[in-house]
């Protein structure tokens, strides 16, 4: 196959940045390049979109590939994933039927980091719903809490939770955290106190997660654990939406238990425009934009576009399924 029949396509740059990085010159000089940037929710869409394509360039986890995909598509030779994360391919059957997939260095968490700080802040000074107020009337008077003297619990004290333990602690904060191997002297690193869950969840003003999905994580917040935080307390989710029950949060946020959220992740995105969450003012809402600065992004489609142009030169490739190689 030369270069120039060689069919990329570039998935889910709904940012429109792919086409601004310099390697997208580079790439486009030597293959056909195109951008696909409608959303294909469904497997039938996501065959009929990308069948003719040799190559496909995947932003995160915005689109999922199976077996039942890759067996639709006998050109797919070479998937470029931006960042490590793979829960969204089956890797296996990519490796069975000969499909490479390479991943681009993982972040350092800075701006998911940076987002959970955000939207505390946004949460406990009322931030939107004073900037709402402004372009409806001469000056509202809405009051809203300081961080200093609260209590933020930190569920899950890895690479991102420790920084938001430590950012909160410099606001004179006490922080609890929880991990399920946390030891009391790697808390103590970033001024926290290392206590159990339900601890954490009795005591906090604030929650904030930060633990991966996983089968064992899948619900760790629900009835039982909202019905243990203090009443009118605030929980922050940057991690996965399905690690907290929605149904259960809903009717924490109806009942005031919960005095109000700031989500960047749901357990279905894009989040339906009738989803009830949409609906209460104290649920800070934002479209899974932890990672979704113009640094990163742009990092990641430039890094992935270099490992389109390795695998077309026959370069080596660090793989996230190298056993294919063996197949090839």
């Amino acid at each position: 196959m030369t270069d120039q029949s060689l069919k990329v396509a570039v998935l889910d740059d709904f940012e429109q940045i792919a086409e601004i990085v310099p390697a997208y010159e580079k790439l486009k000089a030597r293959a056909q390049v195109t951008m696909l940037r409608q959303r294909l929710d469904g497997s039938e869409k996501i065959v009929s979109a990308v069948r003719d394509f040799n190559v496909l360039l995947l932003m995160r986890e915005r689109t999922r590939f199976s077996e039942r995909e890759y067996s639709q598509l006998p050109n797919l030779k070479f998937i470029s994933q931006t960042g490590r994360t793979s829960r969204h391919l089956d890797l296996p059957a990519a490796t069975r039927l000969g499909i490479a997939v390479a991943g681009t260095p993982s972040d350092s968490g800075a701006t998911t980091k940076e987002l959970t700080i955000g939207l505390i802040f946004a949460l406990l000074r009322k931030i939107p719903q004073v900037n709402q107020r402004m372009r409806e009337e001469l000056w509202p008077a809405i009051t809203g809490h300081k961080l200093e003297g609260k209590t933020v619990g930190v569920l899950g004290l890895g690479r991102i939770g420790s920084e938001v333990a430590r950012i909160v602690k410099i606001f004179n904060a006490r922080v609890l955290a929880y991990s399920r191997t946390l030891t009391p002297q790697s808390a103590a690193e970033v001024g926290a106190e290392c206590v159990s869950q339900d601890t954490l969840l009795k005591e906090s003003d604030i929650v904030t997660i930060h633990i991966p999905l996983n089968a064992t994580t899948r619900g760790t917040i629900g009835e039982r654990e909202f019905a243990l935080m203090k009443p009118g307390a605030l929980l922050v989710n940057t991690a996965r939406g399905p690690i907290v029950s929605e149904p259960a949060m809903i009717k924490a946020l109806e009942s005031g238990q919960l005095g109000g959220v700031g989500l960047d992740v749901f357990d279905i995105e894009p989040l339906p425009l009738d989803h009830p969450l949409r609906h209460f003012d104290n649920a800070i809402l934002t479209s899974h934009r932890g990672y979704a600065t113009l640094e990163i992004l742009s990092e990641r489609y430039e890094q992935a576009m270099e490992n389109i142009i390795k695998f077309m030169d026959g370069k080596p490739l660090t793989l996230l399924n190298p056993e294919v190689q063996i197949i090839k």
